[in-house]
């Protein structure tokens, strides 16, 4: 069954924006793969630094001021963003099954939200950051919206593809200027003697 997208019931939620927050999510669940490939690591040193760095990121990016619809009600780690007024959670989990707290219960922040939805729509809206059955897929993030009786109402998938970006300013290599290659026939005995030398 095909679920209706989240802009459906708030127009706040549109796909341009869902894609940018799940775009952070990704990026930084990327760049803890790349940087913890160590025998040390595993799963949970993966998957702590993975949220903590997901969590850091909303924070900065709703600091800086650059997205007018992001706002921070809850910046602690049971963190809530917000779009366009919307509390959303974000969790690393598997959205057919989940697991954890974020993906299953309201918090504080989306409580108060859930009681102005009309039965059968969602009030509760959370990123779940999708790595497959067996964690080996290629992660994609989705966005669910709850009934207040947990029912999923409306979905949203992000784009799987893997973006590579240059990190800070990288500036350009100063032009070095050539001159123009002088051209000329090779004259008899120039290269005789530079093969005696070889020999």
């Amino acid at each position: 069954m095909t679920l209706p997208l989240p802009a459906v019931f708030n127009p706040a939620l549109s796909s341009d924006r869902l894609q940018e927050v799940a775009l952070w999510l990704l990026d930084e669940l990327y760049a803890t793969e790349d940087d913890l490939s160590r025998s040390t690591d595993n799963g949970y040193t993966r998957g702590c630094t993975t949220f903590g760095r997901q969590r850091s990121r909303i924070v900065a990016e709703a600091a800086s001021g650059k997205h007018a619809w992001l706002g921070l009600p809850n910046g602690n780690n049971d963190v809530v963003l917000s779009i366009g007024g919307v509390p959303c959670r974000f969790s690393n989990d598997d959205p057919s099954n989940p697991s954890k707290d974020a993906v299953l219960t309201a918090n504080r922040y989306q409580a108060d939200f859930l009681e102005f939805v009309s039965p059968g729509e969602p009030g509760r809206f959370c990123f779940i950051i999708d790595r497959g059955h067996d964690g080996a897929a290629e992660p994609r993030v989705e966005f669910l919206g709850f009934t207040p009786t947990g029912e999923v109402a409306c979905r949203w998938v992000s784009d799987a593809v893997r973006v590579l970006r240059v990190e800070g300013e990288q500036p350009l290599a100063p032009m070095v200027p050539v001159g123009k290659p002088q051209i000329a026939p090779k004259r008899r005995g120039e290269g005789d003697a530079a093969a005696e030398a070889v020999r």
